[in-house]
């Protein structure tokens, strides 16, 4: 009991991932095990179920006017509530709800009941999104992400829809006949049993293989390049181009991972790579520092230690100007 009364957010996340139907195998056996250690927890979660009826319920009548809307969700939570809060602790227990809430809304999974599927997208500033497929595979969003998924029939057709931004993806249950494929646009990613890291711009796909095989092709070509590890698969969408490459960014999953390889890198370019991961702008005072380079592995959490090493590496002084670092030649 300890352990679940301590870990709320947590606990929090796995009714979210369940009342959405993503959760994982495991995941749900534990929760299920923490419903069943106490009543009150079971309540918790039936709070939780009636705040995401009264959810669909909303997003079931985009036309309808907000006022008749949140009506009808108070009326919806009312009939559909079987049980009596404890006054002790009902307003504590709402407050947590609603953050929670909130907390879904601000990850950004919108729910389509009309279509049955699922979108999640990320925020431009947002942290790494991890979310869980119904068949278990694993998925890292970077910011400015949008992806989405059938939600009823997923085991059975394993589509994965990325509209923009960068995703990495673990593929998981190997054993199902059906096989685990990502649109991207006009190109599609079939995966033979991998980790793959896939990124769309309005220009461009990039596919970046980390284990097993890639299938990238362009159905109206009828193009398709094999891709293994090490291997880029790219896509320009102006002029229609597929094509086959060794990867050459071996920082491509330092928006996961935190970790740079930097050989003979320009100053401009590290920094380019190292604010983008950390979404922090980085500027460059004096010409002669941008013409040098930098030879260095980094692998930190935090910026300001990122940029400690960058700096005794350079010999370069770090300043910090409102929302920016700045290096300049000491």
């Amino acid at each position: 009991m300890e352990q679940f009364e301590t870990n709320e957010e947590f606990i929090y996340s796995l009714i979210i991932e369940d009342l959405d139907g993503g959760i994982s195998a495991s995941d749900k056996l534990l929760l299920d095990n923490w419903r069943k250690a106490d009543g009150e927890n079971e309540r918790t979660y039936l709070d939780f179920r009636n705040i995401q009826l009264g959810l669909d319920l909303l997003y079931a009548h985009p036309p309808v006017d907000a006022d008749i809307s949140w009506k009808e969700l108070e009326e919806k939570i009312d009939a559909e509530e079987k049980i009596e809060l404890n006054p002790a602790r009902s307003s504590r227990l709402w407050f947590q709800i609603a953050a929670a809430v909130l907390l879904l809304l601000s990850a950004a999974y919108y729910f389509s009941p009309s279509n049955n599927y699922t979108l999640v997208s990320t925020e431009d500033n947002a942290s790494i999104t991890h979310v869980v497929l119904p068949d278990g595979t694993d998925l890292n969003l970077n910011a400015s992400t949008t992806i989405r998924y059938h939600k009823t029939n997923f085991n059975e057709d394993r589509s994965l829809e990325l509209l923009k931004g960068e995703v990495f993806i673990k593929v998981k249950n190997h054993d199902n006949p059906a096989q685990f494929k990502v649109k991207i646009g006009e190109v599609e990613a079939r995966d033979i049993g991998t980790s793959f890291n896939v990124r769309k711009t309005d220009d461009q796909v990039a596919v970046i293989v980390e284990e097993g095989q890639v299938a990238l092709s362009h159905a109206a070509s009828g193009n398709e390049v094999m891709l293994t590890p090490g291997k880029l698969g790219m896509y320009n969408q102006n002029n229609k181009a597929l094509s086959a490459l060794n990867n050459a960014n071996l920082n491509y999953k330092a928006w996961i991972d935190r970790k740079f390889i930097f050989t003979e890198v320009a100053v401009q370019e590290v920094v380019d790579q190292v604010g983008e991961v950390y979404q922090t702008p980085i500027r460059i005072l004096g010409n002669g520092l941008k013409e040098r380079k930098l030879t260095a592995r980094l692998h930190y959490q935090t910026l300001d230690s990122a940029l400690a090493v960058i700096s005794a590496s350079l010999q370069c002084k770090i300043t910090r100007e409102k929302d920016a670092y700045v290096l300049s030649d000491k």
